[in-house]
């Protein structure tokens, strides 16, 4: 069973037009396999609306599902895959972060031989504070303990995230964060909307149409970016390559999946 997946997702293609060549890790969101990788998903309203059913995760033969952990999910080859390696993450973390440094060395030795930057997104379908993750668990003093973006300093790391507290530390040189906002909820609205003031945090933002030329943003969204001084508004679509957006950045993404139909806020209309 391999970890990552290479530049098999449409949007992680057009990065190569970029100079990118792009690798990402999808586990089984939030409790879907017995351990949430998601510990903002009910607040930030993203359970019923989460990419994990885009694509050809969200295929079934004659709609079949199953419920491993009690959350029912397509029947595929996909999802099946996706539980077994957040099992794995959950139950062998060192086994797992051993196979994962393998198969990101593969990954940059590929991106090179193609003439390619690599660039790597570990919360695809998650969101666990790799930052905070080391790679050997039974390392005498976690406070040092390497991680991730230590070994790869080459790689350029980058993630969406519903944790606006993570935006308060100081993240490694190589990776970046955009904060997924979502109106289905008050407090986290205004949390996303500190972080963008304090920390110049990017704000993503899933909206029905996706991304046009006279975007309007929340009103809360655009007086945050007049505090700011500044209001670039992107097409998240165009690319998935975030960390090439200017800083501070809005990002406009188009619903896919269970997320065109939602209802909670966490597609904004």
């Amino acid at each position: 069973m391999k970890l990552l997946n290479i530049d098999a997702n449409p949007k992680t293609v057009k990065g190569q037009k970029q100079g990118y060549m792009t690798a990402v890790l999808y586990l089984a969101p939030f409790t879907a396999a017995g351990i949430n990788v998601c510990p903002m998903a009910e607040l930030a309203g993203c359970v019923a609306a989460c990419l994990n059913t885009a694509g050809r995760g969200g295929i079934a033969k004659g709609g079949a599902t199953f419920a491993p952990h009690g959350t029912e999910l397509p029947d595929n080859a996909v999802q099946r895959a996706r539980v077994a390696r957040t099992r794995l993450y959950a139950e062998y973390r060192d086994a797992f972060m051993r196979q994962l440094e393998r198969e990101l060395h593969a990954f940059v030795r590929k991106a090179a031989r193609a003439g390619l930057v690599p660039a790597a997104r570990l919360n695809g379908t998650s969101d666990i504070v790799w930052e905070r993750v080391p790679v050997d668990s039974s390392h005498p003093d976690p406070r040092v303990a390497a991680t991730i973006f230590d070994l790869f300093p080459d790689v350029q790391f980058y993630d969406y995230t519903k944790l606006p507290k993570r935006f308060a530390r100081p993240l490694p040189a190589n990776y970046h964060l955009s904060l997924s906002y979502s109106e289905a909820s008050k407090r986290y609205a205004a949390l996303c909307f500190a972080a963008a003031r304090e920390h110049d945090a990017p704000l993503a933002m899933v909206t029905r149409k996706g991304y046009t030329a006279d975007c309007t943003l929340p009103w809360a969204a655009g007086e945050t970016m007049r505090q700011r001084g500044e209001c670039h508004v992107v097409d998240g679509d165009a690319h998935d390559l975030r960390f090439l957006d200017p800083p501070g950045a809005v990002v406009i993404l188009r619903a896919k999946g269970r997320a065109r139909k939602d209802t909670t806020g966490f597609v904004i209309d």
